[in-house]
């Protein structure tokens, strides 16, 4: 919260005044009730008149003829703070209540509250508890003292309990100019951010002018070893960026193929400057021509900034100040339709947003958990940092967390970034280092504020030589509440990204989906032994045609050793297998069994054939007909790699299902 002249400007027109535009003297203290002299009268009449010299003139004669005189005090606070002078406002109306303080008793309430202006909390506190306990209030300003007293108590509790808090400067890129904006991408290779410097236009040689130039940059990784990126210096981003206006504010998904950024104008004929939200897209080793987000997303006339893109690219957040909020800048979302389209936004509501200003979101990988800053909820003063979490099944949100002192002071933060691991925070800030102006910083994040723990699942679709009448369709299915997300392929390479949170992963497969294709789906697997590091599953899918007396593999099936017993992500892949065959009426399979040759040849022979009809039982289980479903187990005699390696060995030892019939 943070209270400035124009809420003092509006209690002194409110509140203290017997009519608009009016402003009248208090209740005199003493045994005489002194009335006001010719020079307090001309004084008070110059105020109403908006006539501040002679105001001046008048009450510094009054005070001349008596430095104590109650009337002159006011009015000299009164036109003091109308002419922006403070300190002398406080000084006045600080010596009049200590002689009178029933001359007006709002008066507590304006000097708590430039107590709070001034950096001087405990100060405040007397003077608001003062105007509290008073009878003759104006009730009408208890709220708005209440919150004022909250936050000095919040401040305090803060300061007696700081969190850990040790910011670094991003070496390399953080130069003698201005470094600010910064987006690292989720999986750490680079660091976009904007750097602000002074260059002479390329055209004009070295004789042209300098002018200040805000350029959109990128700083590649050299490493990730160790927490924050070791980076390059960075250098300007080249076509399709830095046009003519400015842009920055960057997010990407988890692919790093698509990017979402603002670009802002000005209206060289009002002045005006107005934001909206860009998108561009990574493909064949260049970012592509830069596209406006749709109508709805951006407003006419109206301010869309601040884009945070979540990792499967479907649900973008940003910030907006158009009609229907509740109040200055809110934070939005909106989601990404089954057609591609953009569905309305929709205002995050009273547990983010309040009447005062909401921005720089960001949603982690884990997409439940939102990093902004906000002037609105109680914090330390300005624009302070907050951590709100989604409530799982629902559209809405838990309490906001402050992020607490130090990371959060009575200045301005904002723009914060959580890596995907979840272990550091970057920002910029000019306060740390204040003589190098703006610069990019990082921390490590403590473990309360944290997202959760997330999978980087890295996959490739090998696609077989056959044509289909679709594309196909990489599907990230939760088993277990059964939510589906269509992932993007890129069509250069076939490779496609996602991320999971950790406590879910195993309930998580990814499968294909495509006409006339073969069953391909794969679950992730996690030791259960993985530390708190960011995880990485990579895995493949193989896009084949689906035909008679074809045999096709299903990988990812994984017995207990020398045994039929299957383990809980195989029971998913063969739910799933289910499914496919359910939506395949028609189709006839047998499945088989093989293994390696480590063992007795009959012992393995025998344990191919309990495997196989174990995952054939399992399927009728999920109700597929019998008749479509045969079992044969052929032990180590049809061996795909050699068995002289381990990795050959584990080749062999595969579940596969032949096409009797389609």
């Amino acid at each position: 919260m943070r209270h400035t002249l124009s809420l003092l400007l509006l209690f002194i027109g409110i509140a203290l005044q017997a009519q608009p535009g009016k402003v009248t003297l208090g209740a005199y203290c003493g045994d005489d009730h002194k009335s006001p002299t010719r020079e307090i009268e001309k004084g008070l009449r110059a105020i109403n008149m908006d006539d501040y010299p002679n105001a001046q003139v008048y009450i510094g004669a009054a005070l001349r003829q008596n430095e104590s005189d109650q009337h002159a005090l006011y009015l000299r606070g009164e036109l003091s703070i109308r002419t922006g002078k403070i300190q002398i406002a406080e000084a006045s109306w600080k010596r009049l209540v200590q002689r009178c303080p029933g001359y007006k008793p709002e008066l507590l309430f304006m000097i708590g509250t430039l107590a709070i202006e001034g950096g001087r909390p405990e100060e405040a506190k007397r003077y608001l508890e003062q105007w509290l306990a008073r009878e003759d209030r104006e009730y009408a300003y208890d709220k708005e003292a209440e919150a004022m007293l909250a936050e000095i108590n919040i401040k305090q509790t803060f300061f007696n309990s700081p969190v850990p808090y040790d910011p670094k400067p991003a070496r390399n890129v953080n130069t003698r100019w201005d470094e600010y904006l910064a987006a690292l991408t989720p999986d750490g290779s680079a660091l976009y951010f904007t750097r602000r410097s002074q260059k002479r236009n390329k055209y004009d040689g070295p004789a042209g002018t300098l002018r200040q130039v805000e350029e959109f940059s990128m700083a590649k990784a050299l490493t990730t070893a160790g927490g924050f990126p070791k980076l390059e210096e960075g250098e300007a981003l080249e076509y399709p960026f830095n046009a003519q206006y400015n842009e920055g504010g960057p997010s990407m998904t988890a692919d790093n193929t698509l990017m979402a950024f603002t670009i802002c104008e000005r209206d060289d004929r009002t002045g005006e400057q107005f934001c909206d939200l860009y998108y561009t897209t990574f493909t064949y080793g260049v970012w592509n021509g830069i596209r406006k987000f749709p109508e709805g997303i951006n407003t006419n006339k109206h301010w869309e900034s601040q884009p945070s893109i979540s990792p499967n690219g479907d649900v973008l957040y940003f910030t907006s100040d158009r009609p229907g909020g509740f109040g200055g800048l809110d934070i939005y979302r909106a989601y990404k339709l089954p057609d591609g389209e953009w569905g309305a936004p929709e205002n995050l509501g009273p547990a983010v947003n309040t009447k005062k200003n909401e921005k720089s979101p960001f949603i982690h990988p884990d997409s439940e958990s939102l990093y902004f800053a906000s002037d609105g909820h109680p914090g330390m003063g300005g624009y302070d940092l907050f951590k709100i979490k989604a409530v799982r099944g629902s559209a809405g949100w838990d309490k906001p967390q402050n992020l607490g002192y130090p990371i959060n002071t009575e200045k301005d933060e904002i723009g914060l970034m959580v890596t995907m691991d979840g272990q550091q925070a970057y920002f910029a800030t000019n306060k740390i280092n204040a003589a190098n102006g703006w610069d990019i910083y990082y921390f490590d994040l403590y473990e309360a504020v944290q997202p959760e723990e997330v999978v980087l699942v890295k996959g490739q679709l090998k696609t077989a030589d056959f044509v289909t009448d679709d594309e196909p369709k990489v599907v990230l299915k939760n088993s277990k509440t059964g939510q589906e997300t269509t992932l993007a392929v890129n069509e250069e390479n076939g490779s496609f990204t996602a991320v999971v949170k950790k406590e879910e992963a195993n309930d998580v497969l990814l499968k294909l989906e495509a006409k006339k294709a073969a069953f391909s789906a794969a679950p992730l697997r996690l030791s259960p032994n993985i530390g708190q590091e960011l995880t990485i599953v990579e895995l493949e899918l193989l896009h084949d045609e689906l035909a008679a007396g074809a045999s096709y593999p299903i990988p990812h099936i994984f017995f207990e050793t020398a045994s039929d017993r299957l383990d809980a992500q195989s029971e998913l892949l063969i739910a799933e297998f289910s499914e496919f065959l359910a939506a395949t009426p028609s189709l006839r399979v047998e499945i088989q069994g093989h293994t390696d040759n480590v063992g007795d040849a009959g012992a393995n022979l025998d344990l191919s054939q309990r495997r196989a009809r174990r995952v054939a039982e399992t399927i009728k289980s999920y109700g597929i007909d019998a008749g479509r479903i045969s079992s044969r187990g052929y032990g180590e005699t049809k061996p795909v790699a050699s068995n002289e390696t381990e990795a050959g060995r584990a080749q062999n030892r595969r579940t596969v299902f032949v096409v009797k019939s389609l």
